[in-house]
């Protein structure tokens, strides 16, 4: 019976060639979305989930209050660790892990490198197998293990181990061994590493730093449990030491310490602060699964509106069937196993699709390494629920409402269908509220993507350069270099820079506590970048007093005194600071983050880290070029770290410009498919009032009388989704606005007006199309059976 079902479907996609196309294309589409969106959370799912003792390992945390708020951070006072480590005893292994950035050297081969300090039993409690080497040398002081990557960096594809590799960091040097390779990181994972060291070298390179003071936050703190049961035991016993950690650490006080799974960790590290492993993208995550569901559902209604249609050219072999004594539950089963193999191509096209051109396409807009890996039982588990949900789905109804035809009504001719089915009708009319959604998102995310790439900084990013040194002496040998060269209109040392990095101080105002991010920088900063200052004056090096002067942003002014800022005083660790200034707001992040309250104030020289110039636009590139090489000059063994200061937020252009493309595809293929479905639809329509056009075309209508009967029930419909589509998209877009931009072009009513007119035509094009076929069908045609 199976077999006979198949060449039934078969034969019924070489008759009707055009519908079936229109099937198989519809469902081909919306299945490789599908897959497209399950690569993503395949991914993003999966990060960190390869590790071997990933249900053993959790994550040590802080709950730490500042300025008023309580948070959750991934960081531990240095010495919880070793606490950790010998008062619990169901605990089986505590890992540390420190970073700290420097030069690294081999021969002619010279970078900035990350450092991870960490225990021995690092590469116990992680899965990252070594290519070489052996990952006991950890143990040894002098040893490192470098990744992958680094080494064929530093080496190509030589085998590095026993090499003599220089760490310098601030200026001291330090000579190691590297004792192993690990192999390359798998694509699902957030901890990495360039260089491993011994956890115990950290006290000899960086000698401001003790493990033994409580004041010290540690990067990350991880324990390794036999029963997982137990952390909750541990957890119960560690408000002990909160007071201990309390009593030298006032800025950032701990309520409570904490425990986070490590299969949680990516997923829901977005509430975690200072964590060190990377984090999921919930709304992403939302955002991509709604755009499938979108897609998915387009192509089934239009499946259900195509299949109705075709069954008009098999009323007679439904009607032998049922005469031949065919009951509708055989019927029923045939339609929906012609629908499942049908779903089954779809699937085949949907699957290159998705392989060829939406993954690759997805991963070139966002650039998060996508990929497919088809090694595994979970996609395939997930490609056999979807053919059978979406044959169900869109199968099922066609399959009821096409059995219950009367075998005497189809012979007799007196069917009625397709012209009164208000659930099809229902299924167009959602049709054109979801193509509307995707054409207002579509128009909206672009105008916002060209509008945030013109909005003002609040400062010149671009003409600025910008150099990084950890050195202070460094940066005034620089800095007394590039002030003679022609091109350079001013210059500033600074400790912090925009886009770059900023200090925290807690300010006391009025007995109350705000944490306040804050530029620390050179005099003459304010002028090189550009900033705005609004009243008052700048910094200056030469009055003593500037050294406890700040300015602030409007945002901080306005919390200070909202009437006049300026004179008003507060304290930061005892001492007393005055406003002398008040800057206009600028964005210090990007533009998915609020203005937050700010202030500016002087830098010690032994601090500066960046020295910022303010360039001659017409020679910015040249002088790029200069500021290269006489770094190269001055610090011949450093490698060079100058930027753009405009280049800083191109992460984030990228990021809106993959909004507004991803966007414009959707709505794209929302077109496409709603205009089948309607195509399908009006079929149906047109099909089921053949004689009626036959016998009005006998009678001498015109084409414009024809056009207006079949546009006059769509016409409802239509207007019913404007109704309901053009609200709902105002909604829904305005409210995915506001979850993921803090500044985005606010909406106007011509999104709304481009997407009304492009429905319409949408609409108009469509059903003109099959006009034009019944406009050139005979009559006699239509009148034959009479």
């Amino acid at each position: 019976m199976l077999k006979s079902y198949l060449i039934t479907t078969l034969r019924t996609i070489r008759k009707s060639p055009l519908s079936s196309f229109i099937n198989i294309f519809g469902l081909a589409v919306g299945l490789g979305v599908a897959i497209m969106v399950y690569a993503f959370l395949d991914l993003d799912l999966g990060t960190d989930q390869f590790h071997e003792n990933r249900e053993e390992i959790f994550l040590s945390t802080s709950f730490l209050e500042r300025s008023g708020e309580i948070a959750q951070h991934g960081v531990t006072p240095a010495p919880y660790a070793e606490v950790l480590r010998n008062d619990f005893p169901q605990i089986e292994r505590v890992v540390r892990i420190e970073r700290r950035t420097g030069i690294l050297k081999n021969g002619l081969s010279v970078f900035n490198e990350t450092f991870t300090f960490t225990d021995p039993g690092f590469l116990d409690m992680f899965t990252f197998p070594l290519a070489s080497g052996n990952k006991a040398a950890l143990n040894q002081p002098n040893k490192i293990i470098l990744s992958h990557q680094t080494a064929i960096k530093y080496f190509g594809d030589k085998n590095p181990v026993g090499e003599a590799m220089t760490f310098d960091f601030e200026s001291k040097k330090y000579t190691f061994e590297v004792a192993g390779v690990a192999k390359p990181f798998p694509r699902k994972s957030s901890l990495q590493f360039s260089v491993l060291v011994n956890f115990e070298q950290l006290e000899l390179i960086d000698s401001d730093y003790a493990l033994s003071d409580w004041s010290h936050f540690l990067d990350g703190v991880f324990i390794q449990v036999k029963d997982a049961a137990a952390v909750d035991q541990i957890l119960s016993q560690t408000g002990q030491y909160v007071s201990v950690q309390n009593e030298v650490q006032k800025d950032w006080p701990a309520t409570s310490f904490g425990f986070m799974p490590w299969t949680r960790l990516f997923i829901e590290g977005e509430n975690l602060r200072s964590r060190i492993t990377g984090q999921g993208d919930s709304l992403a995550r939302k955002i991509l699964v709604i755009i499938a569901s979108f897609v998915l559902v387009l192509a089934i209604f239009n499946y259900i509106n195509i299949a109705i249609v075709s069954a008009t050219k098999r009323l007679k072999e439904i009607g032998v069937r049922k005469v031949m004594g065919g009951t509708r539950k055989s019927l029923i089963f045939q339609f929906l196993t012609e629908n499942i193999v049908l779903t089954l191509l779809a699937l085949i096209f949907g699957f290159v699709l998705a392989v060829t051109l939406l993954i690759p396409g997805f991963d070139q807009l966002f650039d998060i390494g996508l990929d497919f890996n088809m090694n595994q039982p979970e996609l395939w588990l997930f490609l056999f629920i979807l053919v059978v949900f979406t044959g169900l789905a869109s199968g099922a109804y066609p399959a009821l409402y096409i059995s219950n035809f009367s075998a005497v009504n189809i012979f007799r001719g007196r069917l009625k269908f397709g012209g009164k089915n208000n659930l099809t009708k229902a299924f167009l009319t959602f049709q054109y509220i979801l193509a509307i959604i995707a054409i207002v998102g579509g128009i909206l995310f672009t105008q916002n993507t060209a509008y945030q790439k013109q909005r003002d900084w609040g400062y010149d990013q671009q003409s600025t350069l910008g150099a990084f040194i950890n050195n202070s002496d460094e940066i005034i040998q620089l800095k007394n270099r590039m002030e003679q060269h022609p091109s350079v209109d001013l210059l500033a040392p600074a400790k912090n820079n925009l886009a770059r990095s900023t200090t925290s101080h807690i300010i006391e105002v009025l007995d109350e506590k705000h944490d306040i991010a804050t530029l620390e920088v050179g005099p003459n900063y304010i002028e090189t970048m550009g900033l705005n200052l609004l009243e008052g004056r700048s910094l200056e090096e030469n009055r003593a007093t500037d050294f406890q002067n700040v300015l602030v942003n409007e945002q901080l002014a306005a919390v200070l005194n909202p009437n006049g800022a300026i004179g008003e005083q507060f304290k930061i660790d005892s001492l007393n600071y005055t406003v002398i200034g008040v800057v206009e707001d600028f964005h210090q992040w990007s533009f998915f983050d609020e203005i937050e309250p700010m202030m500016i104030k002087l830098a010690k020289e032994e601090d500066y880290q960046y020295l910022m110039m303010q360039v001659n636009a017409s020679n910015l590139k040249r002088t790029y070029e200069d500021l290269k090489a006489t770094w190269t000059e001055l610090f011949p063994d450093k490698p060079f770290n100058g930027f753009y200061q405009e280049a800083e937020l191109d992460w984030y252009f990228q990021t809106i410009d993959g909004h507004g493309k991803l966007m414009r595809y959707v709505a794209f293929i929302c077109i496409i498919l709603s205009c089948l479905g309607l195509y399908g639809l009006v079929s149906l329509n047109v099909a089921s009032r053949t004689k009626e056009f036959s016998i009005r075309k006998a009678l001498g209508a015109t084409l414009k009388n024809l056009i207006l009967v079949i546009n006059k029930q769509f016409v409802l419909f239509l207007l019913i989704a404007l109704c309901l589509g053009l609200p709902i998209s105002y909604l829904l877009l305005s409210t995915m606005f506001d979850a993921v931009y803090a500044f985005y072009k606010p909406i106007t009513i011509l999104p709304f007006i481009v997407a009304l007119v492009m429905v319409v035509l949408m609409v108009f094009i469509t059903v003109s199309s099959l006009v034009k076929k019944v406009m050139t069908t005979s009559p006699t045609e239509g009148l034959r059976s009479e």
